[in-house]
């Protein structure tokens, strides 16, 4: 039995973020929004959102207008959502919980025949030749029937693994645009260590804000069912 059903889930995020990279402002490098007087306004709009009862985050949020030179951009670690992400957390303990499940299944009908067989052989001596033919028929069309039941758990992991991977893909993608969209970026990339980036401004990381407003979009999805 492999270990992909249990693993699966932490590459989903690569696929539902697109790599991160280097994009060049077509002015100003800065999210700065300025009005026709002159008057520069704040890059960025604060609220508050609870995480935890006594911790609360700062999400910021840059509000769309017309007069904004360049694009609205940003990041997030991929690695570290994945790890910070409930939903993530809930399908990958689902996925290790049934193969651990189907490895303990397999496990036991594969400890009780060779518990029968161990008591076969110490019998071996007084039986004749056709019952010896016969009881060893048994026990390799046992054997047969297990590897048929591994394939059987082995397809059955394959699956939960494709539909948790369809059930993430979908549920996290509507998440993103909604988040997205309410957070006033253009666009919002996600990266690897390892991966092509080399260096990104870290004033453009919003991993923080993404990780709580995905769990809050979460918890609102599961409270409301």
């Amino acid at each position: 039995m492999n270990n992909k059903g249990s693993l699966i889930v932490n590459s989903i995020l690569g696929v539902a973020i697109i790599i991160l990279f280097v994009l060049h402002f077509s002015g100003d490098t800065q999210s700065n929004v300025t009005d026709t007087s002159g008057d520069a306004k704040s890059n960025v709009t604060d609220t508050e959102e609870k995480d935890e009862p006594g911790h609360s985050l700062v999400i910021n949020k840059h509000p769309a207008d017309s007069n904004m030179v360049g694009l609205i951009i940003g990041y997030v670690n991929s690695d570290t959502l994945t790890a910070n992400y409930e939903f993530n957390k809930k399908l990958a303990n689902s996925l290790k919980n049934q193969q651990k499940s189907a490895e303990k299944k397999l496990k036991n009908i594969e400890s009780q025949i060779e518990k029968d067989f161990k008591t076969f052989q110490t019998g071996t001596a007084i039986m004749g030749e056709e019952e010896y033919t016969r009881k060893l028929a048994v026990f390799q069309q046992r054997g047969q029937d297990l590897q048929m039941l591994q394939m059987e758990e082995s397809k059955k992991l394959q699956e939960l693994s494709y539909n948790a991977e369809k059930e993430y893909m979908i549920t996290t993608d509507g998440y993103l645009k909604q988040i997205g969209k309410e957070l006033g970026y253009d666009y919002i990339f996600g990266y690897r260590t390892g991966d092509l980036v080399m260096y990104a401004n870290p004033k453009y990381d919003i991993t923080k804000q993404m990780i709580l407003l995905l769990n809050a979009a979460y918890k609102a999805n599961i409270a409301g069912k």
